[in-house]
């Protein structure tokens, strides 16, 4: 009874909502996705764990899920566990649409060993939930589910007494590493945090020796990565639409090894694509690029040998002239079926400008000390021959490219633009802007225009897509 009375502060809130969440067109006929939220708002001394960044990534979930007419789907299916706030907020989890239940329920830490359980129906635990497990819950097709089940802190209690046979997963312990997906191209800047612009977002498919797999969902960033521990050797597959496919071996040792500043650099190779590839350099007759400058607000620049974003002295009124350049490229060539996969942008220049201070090639965008240049969307049209400072089209923040200050021995870059050409916002595209970010720092960039007078440094945009297959009728 004593345990019993320990136990009744800690009773949790349960809710199964619908979230809006995007997901792929091929799976949004029969796919969805769960995640399990847990408020750790009233158990004593874990709420503080959730501000703790190396005690929250101790914590995983091991669940079980089945149709409604008891078909497993889930079977002891290990999933990482993330702070949220005062509390924690699972992986999400891919599950077939339709009409589901929750039948396990258990939190683990980072010793294997269950400190919570949601009691099943039945059991002697199960009066104290007002749900007790199974939790039956939809998942919609293209929907998130969110299930947040009642769970009871395990104490001194016998599995027993929460409906379970055994808890029996005390051997279970998570292995953390740090990971970041680069697209392999020597072109393009280095990869270091530097130049972020070669981070991508990819999956990455992990598997042990002993068959245990799962999926995540890379960011184009650092991101920490929750397996199942016990394995000496791990397979890693990244897998990343329009580019081949990374297979490769690494030891728990090398992960274990990893951190934020030190992860495992997984490169997908920029060349090996099974994709159509559409490149387009028009020359000064096809291409449509201008330059504007605020030193002549209402002065067209539409023949301007330079694509620029620079911040230079003006030699007769000793003032700064800061320039931006707006460039379009005509896509009719591509196919109207054609599904784009990822686009880059190749800019060369004859001669650098180079930047006085190398504080901001070291720094990262979003950083104090960073400064540099960005591509941003053109939502409004405009005319190469009549675009000026003063009537310059508006554009948008939104999936920005970034572009650092650099130091190479070529002279050209690629820069990854494929989220200025996919992306959910559903606004027009009339093209990019390139301009200072966040303001304006001698010198900038200036690269070849269309305009300019020797064809192989004009602006390159290099489009990779798929087309649907051709069904021939029998």
């Amino acid at each position: 009874m004593k345990n019993l009375m320990k136990l009744l502060p800690f009773l949790l809130i349960v809710a199964a909502l619908p979230l809006i969440h995007s997901c792929s067109k091929s799976d949004e006929a029969v796919l969805g996705k769960v995640e399990f939220s847990i408020s750790m708002d009233e158990i004593s001394g874990v709420k503080s764990l959730a501000a703790d960044d190396s005690s929250a990534v101790a914590y995983n979930l091991l669940i079980s899920v089945e149709t409604a007419d008891g078909k497993e789907i889930l079977s002891d299916e290990l999933i990482p566990l993330y702070s949220f706030g005062a509390g924690f907020v699972s992986e999400k989890v891919e599950l077939p649409s339709g009409k589901l239940k929750l039948t396990k329920f258990m939190v683990i830490n980072a010793s294997g060993a269950v400190v919570y359980a949601a009691p099943k129906a039945g059991s002697e635990m199960a009066y104290l939930a007002s749900r007790p497990l199974p939790i039956p819950f939809t998942v919609e097709p293209g929907m998130t589910a969110r299930v947040v089940p009642e769970v009871l802190p395990v104490l001194n209690f016998t599995p027993d007494q929460f409906g379970y046979v055994n808890f029996g997963v005390q051997i279970i312990k998570p292995l953390t590493f740090y990971a970041v997906a680069i697209l392999d191209n020597p072109l393009i800047m280095a990869p270091t945090s530097a130049a972020p612009v070669q981070w991508t977002q990819a999956k990455l498919t992990v598997l042990d020796n002993k068959g245990w797999r799962y999926s995540f969902r890379l960011e184009a960033g650092i991101n920490k990565i929750i397996v199942r521990g016990g394995s000496e050797m791990y397979t890693l597959i990244v897998e990343k639409e329009g580019f081949a496919t990374v297979r490769l071996q690494v030891p728990a040792g090398k992960l274990r090894e990893t951190s934020r500043e030190n992860p495992l650099v997984l490169k997908i190779p920029w060349g090996q694509t099974n994709m159509n590839t559409l490149v387009l350099q028009p020359g000064p007759e096809a291409g449509k690029d201008a330059m504007i400058s605020n030193l002549s607000p209402d002065k067209n620049f539409g023949s301007h040998p330079f694509f620029e974003a620079t911040f230079l002295s003006e030699p007769v009124l000793t003032v700064m002239r800061s320039n931006r350049s707006l460039i379009f490229f005509n896509l009719a060539q591509l196919p109207k079926s054609a599904v784009i996969k990822n686009v880059s942008l190749q800019l060369s220049y004859e001669v650098p400008l180079p930047w006085p201070n190398d504080s901001a090639i070291t720094a990262t965008p979003g950083s104090e000390k960073w400064f540099g240049a960005v591509l941003q969307q053109v939502v409004e049209p405009w005319e190469e021959y009549g675009v000026t400072w003063d009537n310059q089209p508006r554009t948008i923040d939104v999936n920005q490219v970034y572009i650092t200050p650099f130091i190479r021995s070529v002279n050209f870059i690629n820069v990854d633009v494929t989220r200025l050409f996919i992306n959910n916002i559903n606004s027009p595209n009339h093209g990019m802007l390139l301009k200072h970010y966040p303001s304006e720092k001698f010198p900038g960039f200036r690269f070849a225009s269309s305009d300019h007078k020797t064809s192989v440094l004009r602006p390159k945009l290099i489009i990779n897509y798929s087309l649907p297959a051709v069904v021939v009728p029998n």
